[in-house]
C-alpha cells in the first residue's frame, strides 16, 4: 500500500480543457495533470474585477452625494462632531453611501472567489509521485468533488501484514522481512517492520506494517507474501 498519495478533484462543474497526463506516468512536484476552461475561468475574473471597480466608483460618487447633503443643510462635511445623527443619516440614505460600501465589501467577496476558481482550475501533483486511477478525458464535464487521479508518492510505500499472536514475538519494530509479489515470484524486495498495531483480533492475529526499501516495480494494492528473514 501506498505511505502516502492524494486524491485530486476539480471544484467546478466545467469542460475539461486539457487532460496532459495518463496512468502510470511519473509526475514531478507542481506538475500540471489537467485543467478546466481557462477562458471561462478567467472572463469570469475580469468580470469581477470590473464589478470591484465599478463599486469602487459607486463609493466615491456616493461620498461627494452625502456630502453634498450634509452642505444643504447647512454643516461642514469636514467637522463631522458637528452633525447631528439625524442629518448624518440622513445624509447617508439619500446618497447610499452605505449602502455602496456594502455592495464593494461583496464584490471583493466574488472576485477572491474567481480568483480562487481560476486557481482551483489547475490540478497539479502536490508531490513527486505516480499517476493512478485516473479517470477523465479532454471535452468531458468536471464534476465537482469527483477524483480525476491519484497521485502516489515515489519511495513511499508499506506492507500491511497479519501474524498469529504465537508468532508475534519474531516482529518488533526494525525487524527484516522479505516482500514476494504474487504476481512475480522471482522478485524479492526488502522491508524493515515499521508498526504493530497493539491489538489481537477476532482471529487471535495483529496487523504489522513494513516499510520497503525499493519499490520501482511494485503497485499500490499488490498481493505479495511477506517472510521473516534469517538474522546472520
Amino acid at each position: 500500500m501506498a505511505e502516502r498519495y492524494a486524491d485530486l478533484a476539480f471544484e467546478t462543474a466545467l469542460p475539461i480543457e486539457q487532460v496532459l497526463v495518463r496512468n502510470g506516468q511519473k509526475v514531478r512536484k507542481g506538475q500540471v495533470l489537467a485543467t478546466l476552461d481557462q477562458f471561462k475561468l478567467r472572463n469570469d475574473m475580469t468580470q469581477k474585477e470590473r464589478a470591484v471597480e465599478q463599486a469602487q466608483l459607486r463609493i466615491e460618487q456616493a461620498h461627494l452625494q452625502m456630502q453634498d447633503v450634509i452642505i444643504a443643510h447647512g454643516y461642514d462635511p469636514d467637522k463631522a462632531a458637528q452633525i447631528p445623527s439625524n442629518v448624518t443619516r440622513n445624509s447617508d440614505l439619500k446618497s447610499g453611501y452605505t449602502l455602496s460600501k456594502s455592495q464593494l465589501a461583496t464584490a471583493k467577496v466574488q472576485l477572491e472567489a474567481a480568483r480562487h476558481d481560476l486557481q482551483s482550475g489547475v490540478l497539479t501533483a502536490p508531490f513527486d509521485g505516480v499517476v493512478a486511477n485516473l479517470s477523465v478525458q479532454a471535452h468531458q464535464l468536471a464534476v465537482a468533488g469527483k477524483t480525476v487521479c491519484r497521485v502516489i508518492a515515489t519511495g513511499d510505500m508499506l506492507v500491511e501484514f497479519r501474524v498469529m499472536e504465537a508468532d508475534l514475538q519474531k516482529y518488533k519494530v526494525g525487524t527484516r522481512v522479505h516482500i514476494i509479489p504474487v504476481a512475480d515470484k522471482s522478485q524479492q524486495y526488502e522491508a524493515t517492520v515499521s508498526e504493530i498495531n497493539p491489538i489481537v483480533d477476532q482471529q487471535g492475529a495483529v496487523s504489522l506494517r513494513a516499510r520497503l526499501a525499493k519499490t520501482a516495480e511494485l503497485f499500490d494494492g499488490m498481493n505479495v507474501e511477506v517472510v521473516l528473514m534469517s538474522e546472520k
